[in-house]
């Protein structure tokens, strides 16, 4: 069953980057093992704050918020969990159960381990092109990102349906099913740079991501990967 945490509003809440009562929800992908970072990554921590609390804050705050894996107990915003099947079921699976509860006509997705990407996607969903059911950023070695992604909720629905099995289903074999349009960060460099696509799959990938915050915004990253 789907649970809705929220946290109090304080003056550390996510920066407001889209219109309020936006037409469109997050599916937040929290799920997978970690294998390749030695832990779960929806804990590794970034700076001041975990991946997913870092993806949370990088959506617009009138989006509504759907966490496909474990509860959060503290949330920087009001979320709604729920939970793939079969747990750990993969990518696919995670979607799937998200999708059940999104109302809106567009849906964006995003990984936990994209930490920079939400601005990004936000973007995404206001531009997906007519006929299109997809619009599904490409990255500087031009692979699909289809975990940062904009898609027409019709159309994901009716690709997870045709897809069938879900379980361990890729994200590729879920795109065949769909009219996907792509569009790579050069179209998108007055607004977001190729980091905006990292995603942290290794211990060397975070402290990739600690050295470009330090560029970009001069923080220094502790060397800490998780709470506590």
């Amino acid at each position: 069953m789907p649970s809705t945490r929220s946290a109090a509003l304080t003056t550390d809440q996510p920066k407001e980057v889209g219109p309020l009562n936006a037409d469109w929800t997050a599916i937040v992908l929290t799920g997978g093992a970690g294998t390749r970072m030695g832990r779960e990554k929806p804990g590794v921590v970034l700076g001041d704050f975990t991946l997913v609390d870092h993806v949370l804050r990088g959506l617009p705050t009138g989006v509504e918020v759907i966490v496909v894996g474990p509860d959060l107990p503290e949330p920087p915003r009001p979320v709604t969990c729920t939970r793939e099947s079969p747990v750990g079921g993969g990518p696919v699976a995670g979607l799937a159960a998200g999708l059940d509860l999104v109302t809106t006509q567009i849906t964006g997705v995003i990984a936990t381990d994209m930490p920079f990407a939400g601005g990004l996607l936000s973007h995404l969903t206001h531009r997906i092109p007519e006929g299109a059911d997809a619009l599904v950023p490409v990255d500087a070695a031009g692979h699909r990102q289809p975990l940062c992604a904009a898609y027409r909720t019709t159309g994901l629905r009716t690709a997870v349906k045709a897809l069938g099995e879900v379980q361990d289903a890729s994200m590729r074999s879920l795109l065949d099913h769909l009219v996907v349009a792509e569009i790579t960060l050069t179209d998108l460099a007055e607004i977001h740079d190729v980091s905006s696509l990292l995603d942290i799959d290794t211990p060397s990938d975070l402290e990739r991501s600690r050295a470009i915050m330090l560029e970009t915004k001069g923080v220094q990253m502790d060397s800490g990967m998780t709470h506590g």
